[in-house]
């Protein structure tokens, strides 16, 4: 397991599959927007014209939220891409921390379980050093790990209260 927690590849997928459903529903919205016009070529009134401004609201909310989902899934991506960079800075600090007789938990850098070395001043200094450098270059990915998630979060976030407020314009018109 990862000292950075998340999987670059689901989330790339995930981002992936928005972005495919966003592209379909951009497809609809212009297939609503012909049937409209072909419907008021046959048809006239104000029935007809309630009719297709409805239509045309509904292609309108379709466009807008096939546009948040392409947003959405391309942020997703983008994070996935970073997500896997801090992966590997994790795992190749791990395998740093291994070779100085150091391990990562929960978090912390911290002198490895049973012997790791020879017993003398020296060495133990030079083990604490390699240890405080190590904590400072994973506080920093774990920091930028938070801070991206955080983002994304507040996207999401953001775009839950987009869609809803397009649903809400669509039902109240």
């Amino acid at each position: 397991m990862s000292v950075v927690p998340g999987d670059p590849a689901s989330l790339s997928a995930c981002g992936a599959a928005t972005r495919g459903v966003g592209e379909r529903l951009g497809r609809h919205a212009s297939g609503v927007r012909t049937a409209s016009r072909l419907l008021g070529e046959g048809w006239a009134g104000r029935t007809s014209a309630g009719v297709r401004r409805r239509t045309g609201d509904l292609a309108e909310a379709t466009d807008a939220t096939a546009a948040e989902l392409d947003r959405v899934g391309r942020v997703l991506q983008d994070h996935a891409s970073d997500l896997a960079d801090l992966v590997a800075r994790g795992r190749a600090l791990e395998e740093r921390a291994r070779a100085a007789g150091l391990e990562v938990r929960e978090g912390r850098v911290e002198v490895a379980w049973g012997v790791t070395g020879t017993a003398d001043a020296a060495s133990d200094r030079q083990r604490e050093e390699a240890r405080a450098g190590l904590q400072a270059e994973l506080d920093l990915v774990l920091a930028q790990h938070r801070r991206r998630r955080d983002w994304v979060l507040g996207v999401l976030r953001e775009s839950t209260t987009t869609l809803a407020e397009v649903s809400r314009n669509l039902r109240g018109g």
